[in-house]
């Protein structure tokens, strides 16, 4: 059996004191400890913003309408925009633009009302040639894949859709026809009209493209780029180049751009 001992009175309230003062420690480091996390937290910049980059791009479109009917050509328009590029993944980002955008093409259409024992004239029968100019605010919305070319090139290429909400088109013509029928004085007139409610106000497309960025000062970078924009979605529902019913079909644009312009990171580095 083992006998009882018994501490000293000064023994234990020298552990007492020593008890109170290792907790007082830990509690004391503990504090300090969260207290320079949440320093160093609120002087880390927001990842969010780390991994955005903004930018303004503007240029050139070719247009064309697709060619479920004859007799289409091309034109020229432009587009201008903004642009945010958000990093998902080391390479790759989502980007989401909007734009100002012009497509549309030519048409030639062939008219001829005396087939309905109407009489001839300069209205009656003629042939319009006719471009199209396809206002519209466009939202795309693109992945992007950049390669690791050199430290300060960064090429990459994308692919993704937009919707395009066409404002306003305006038809700019000549037309050509007999003006004395039976004579043979054959005269052309010139003119432009809004023709908006013709066509479809909303319409989707098709994007892939490709672009480098090039370093100009400080954290701007030059962007150039190029895409393709197919239509998905009916720019004009049967449309007949004839004007005989039966014999309409949709068309659609088709978009090749060309741009320029300058992005910038939003991070401090």
């Amino acid at each position: 059996m083992l006998p009882n001992i018994t501490m000293p009175s000064q023994i234990q309230a020298i552990c007492k004191h020593a008890c109170v003062f290792v907790f007082t420690l830990v509690l004391t480091n503990s504090a300090t400890a969260q207290t320079a996390d949440h320093t160093k937290a609120e002087k880390q910049p927001g990842k969010f913003l780390d991994s955005l980059e903004v930018g303004i791009a503007g240029g050139f479109s070719l247009n064309r309408f697709t060619k479920e009917q004859p007799q289409t050509g091309f034109n020229t328009g432009y587009t201008a925009g903004l642009l945010v590029n958000y990093k998902l993944v080391k390479g790759m980002s989502l980007q989401l633009e909007i734009n100002s955008l012009q497509q549309g093409g030519q048409l030639i259409r062939f008219k001829d009302d005396t087939r309905f024992d109407i009489p001839e004239s300069f209205e009656s029968k003629n042939v319009k040639n006719s471009s199209y100019k396809l206002n519209s605010i466009e939202i795309p919305v693109l992945i992007n894949y950049t390669f690791k070319l050199k430290q300060s090139w960064r090429p990459s290429v994308y692919a993704g859709g937009s919707y395009a909400y066409t404002y306003n088109v305006v038809e700019n013509y000549q037309k050509t026809g007999d003006l004395l029928p039976g004579e043979d004085i054959i005269a052309t007139v010139s003119g432009s009209q809004n023709v908006t409610d013709m066509f479809n106000k909303t319409r989707f497309n098709l994007i892939v493209g490709a672009n480098i960025k090039l370093p100009l000062v400080d954290r701007l970078m030059l962007l150039v780029d190029f895409r393709y924009l197919k239509g998905l979605s009916p720019a004009r529902e049967d449309y007949s180049y004839m004007e005989k019913i039966g014999f309409g079909s949709n068309i659609k644009t088709n978009s090749f751009l060309s741009r320029i312009g300058i992005t910038m990171p939003l991070n401090k580095k």
